[in-house]
Parts: C-alpha cells; sequence; structure tokens
C-alpha cells in the first residue's frame, strides 16, 4: 500500500487553519473540565462504508486516544471542539464501521508507550505518532497514513543557520518524540523538554530556547506565521505516522486499513491533507511569492 501523502512529500501547515503560539498555549494550560465536555468535529466529511464488524471496548462507540492539543492533528476550535486532520480521520474510520467517535484525551507519554492502549482506556491510538521499532513492539500499526520529516525552528535574532550551530545554544523538544530522539543521539544536544507541542512554542516564545527540534508538520506552519521565528532546515528522516491498537487486535487494524485504502483511492484522504495542509515548503512559498511579485511589477 502506497503512503497516503505521496502528493504531499513535505506537508506544511497553512497558516490560516491554526492557531497562533499564543492560543496554543492557553488551550494547553486550559481548564480540564471544558475539556472532558469537548466533542471531535471533522473539517471534510468522508463516505466510507464497510461491511465488517469489529468488538470495541464500549458498544457502539469507537474510542479514540488522543493529545489534545497537538495542532494540526487534533486541537480546540474557538467553540472548544476537538478538531484536526486526525480527527477527520477518525471520523471516517468511526462512521465506515457504523460506530459513535469519542475522543479520550490521554497523554503523549501513555499513548507513544502504548500503556493508554493496553490499559484499555481506549480502542485506537491516532495522535500524530511515528511508527518506530520500539512502539510497534508495544502495539500494532495501521499502514502509514503520512509521511513526515523533522524540522529546525528558531528565534530569527538567533544566528542559527543549521544543526550545526546547535552547540551551547538552548534547545527545546516534546518529551517522548523522535525530535527529542534525534536531537539527543543524533546531534549530541543536551534539550530542554517540553510535555507537549503547546508548551514546547511557548517556550520558543517566552524565550526560554533559541530553537526547538520537531515534526515539520507541527512547527514548520510558524516560519510562515510569525515574524520572529525562522524555519532553519528540514532533516530527512523519513518518518511515517500510523494509527495503534493492541497488538491482538489485528481485526481492528485490518478495518482501519480498509478505510485507509478506501480514503486514499477516492481522493477523500488528498481532500483532508489539503483542508490542514499545503505542499509548499516555507522557502519555496516565499520564492512564489516573489514571483508573484515581480509579475505585478511587469504589469
Amino acid at each position: 500500500m502506497p503512503s497516503m501523502s505521496e502528493h504531499t512529500d513535505k506537508p506544511w501547515l497553512k497558516p490560516l487553519a491554526l492557531v497562533s503560539i499564543a492560543a496554543l498555549a492557553l488551550t494547553a494550560c486550559g481548564d480540564d473540565d471544558a475539556a472532558d465536555d469537548a466533542e471531535p468535529e471533522a473539517e471534510v466529511e468522508a463516505d466510507v462504508e464497510l461491511d465488517t464488524e469489529v468488538a470495541t471496548l464500549e458498544e457502539g462507540v469507537l474510542q479514540i486516544c488522543s493529545d489534545v492539543p497537538y495542532p494540526p492533528f487534533e486541537y480546540y476550535d474557538t467553540d472548544g471542539n476537538v478538531v484536526g486532520f486526525d480527527i477527520d480521520i477518525a471520523t471516517a474510520i468511526s462512521d465506515a464501521l457504523g460506530l459513535e467517535l469519542e475522543i479520550i484525551e490521554s497523554s503523549w507519554d501513555g499513548i507513544e508507550s502504548g500503556v493508554a492502549l493496553n490499559a484499555e482506556d481506549c480502542d485506537l491510538a491516532i495522535s500524530g505518532m511515528t511508527i518506530t521499532e520500539e512502539r510497534s513492539g508495544n502495539m500494532l500499526f495501521s499502514e502509514p497514513y503520512l509521511d513526515d520529516n523533522l524540522g529546525l525552528l528558531a528565534t530569527a535574532d538567533s544566528g542559527i543557520s543549521s544543526t550545526d550551530d546547535l552547540d551551547g545554544v538552548p534547545v527545546g523538544v516534546q518529551a517522548a518524540t523522535t525530535g527529542h530522539d534525534y536531537a539527543e543521539d543524533e546531534l549530541g544536544l543536551d534539550v530542554t523538554q517540553y510535555e507537549d507541542s503547546g508548551l514546547m512554542l511557548q517556550g520558543l516564545d517566552a524565550g526560554q530556547v533559541d530553537a526547538i527540534v520537531g515534526n515539520i508538520s507541527i512547527i514548520g506552519y510558524q516560519a510562515g506565521d510569525d515574524e520572529r521565528f525562522e524555519f532553519v532546515e528540514e532533516i530527512d528522516t523519513g518518518e511515517q505516522l500510523g494509527i495503534a491498537a493492541q497488538l491482538e487486535n489485528q481485526e481492528l487494524i485490518d478495518a482501519v486499513n480498509e478505510v485507509l485504502a478506501e480514503l486514499d483511492a477516492s481522493g477523500t484522504m488528498e481532500e483532508i491533507e489539503d483542508s490542514w495542509f499545503r505542499s509548499e515548503t516555507p522557502e519555496e512559498a516565499e520564492d512564489e511569492d516573489e514571483a508573484d511579485e515581480d509579475d505585478a511589477d511587469e504589469d
């Protein structure tokens, strides 16, 4: 099965589809009671039906563990609903199976370690999670549904031009992520760890760190959204994101794979991706803007 994101090899976020750092920080520190009442809401509707039944923890309900907020994958809109790229896919899966979707807010540590699934907190985990060998030993992954890479984002006045300039520089990462592993193991950095992406971006905004290493699907938009920050470098790690279930739940993962294949074949996956991502890198977008300005001058 081919990757679900062949048409967006470098999935950069649409700035207008996302909240700002300030708003993100607010949701990261929001009221837990309000969060418990949040309902999932898909931006793109998918018309996929499966002639199959799967057993779930609660009859008639598909419970999804997700680390909220984690835009653009899952975060709160202004009405307090959970929306995002993952939410659209989760909705498509639940609808195809004829089940009600329920989002179970979980810590990232619980999701990426497989603890949430093994504790039967939910049927599936979908939270922008990279498929790795270590994680595959603790949970069963679907076929990949998005390609991703890591990236380096720095403050505009930092003077950082590549990962080679990070020695002695305060660098932030989200704990227990591939960005965290890469910064420590490959770059040999002494990093500042943040519990979630919202706090990591808030740390950059507050000057606690001069740069952050993370997935470009999370940090890429900030380069084009705020002149104080600059996207410095893409790090080609060839990451792929997957949906996870308990190791023994092959039946559910088979159903998930069938839905993903149908979304891909129908063009709906592309529609969902287009609603949350754009294909240009910040450099390509800048070149396009300059070209448009040149054309305007010639007119």
